[in-house]
Order: structure tokens, then C-alpha cells, then sequence
């Protein structure tokens, strides 16, 4: 896990997150249901509310999973780590969350080309 990933999930552990028995890691901050596994619906408000404070409209907490999953195939891992860290029980499920830049596309393409060129 990244370092500063691992340092931003502690100091939610030691300083936001409420005292439950919940094995979730994220938890309601605040209201009658304080201390229970956040769901979805709880965390569409909340990306809803930091939205419209961030003036970012067309954000939505999706947009999470295929920043992931790029970010996984970016880092070279394979589709199939991919599928299983993103829960799919099918890896065509999984390609449509990868976003490669064009940048790394051309890239991949070229080495491709040039491994060929050099079997010829």
C-alpha cells in the first residue's frame, strides 16, 4: 500500500473515525446511526455534499473504481490481479474500468512493433 495512503487511513482511524465494534472501515461520522457500516447511499451524500463545496459537478464515487483500475494497469498489473481487486467475477467486466492515457497506449504499441520488427 502506498505510504501516504496508509498515513491518510490511520489518521482517519486515530482522529474521525468513531469507536464501534463495526469491522467496516468506514463508518457514519455523526446522526442516529454513528458508529454503523457506511453505505452506499452514505457515501453518495457525502461526495455529493464535498461536490458542491469543491465545485466539481460531474464528480460521483464510480469515477473512484475506474481511477483505480487504471492506476492498477498503469502500474503493470495483470487483468486478472485487476478483476480480483476490483471484484468482478468476469475480466471483460474489468477492461472497462481500465482508462489507459494515450500516452501509455502509443507507448505499448511501439515496444510491440518494435519486438516484431526484430522477430522478422
Amino acid at each position: 500500500m502506498d505510504t501516504e495512503v496508509a498515513g491518510q487511513i490511520q489518521a482517519y482511524l486515530l482522529a474521525e473515525r468513531p469507536d464501534t465494534e463495526e469491522a467496516a472501515l468506514f463508518v457514519v461520522a455523526k446522526g442516529p446511526h454513528r458508529g454503523q457500516r457506511l453505505t452506499p447511499a452514505g457515501l453518495r451524500t457525502i461526495f455529493r455534499y464535498h461536490r458542491g463545496r469543491a465545485e466539481v459537478p460531474a464528480a460521483h464515487p464510480h469515477a473512484l473504481r475506474h481511477s483505480f483500475g487504471t492506476a492498477l494497469a498503469e502500474a503493470g498489473l495483470d487483468l486478472a490481479v485487476i478483476q480480483a481487486l476490483l471484484g468482478h467475477a468476469h475480466v471483460d467486466s474489468s477492461v472497462g474500468y481500465i482508462h489507459l492515457a494515450p500516452v501509455r497506449v502509443r507507448a505499448a504499441f511501439d515496444t510491440a512493433r518494435a519486438r516484431q520488427r526484430a522477430q522478422a
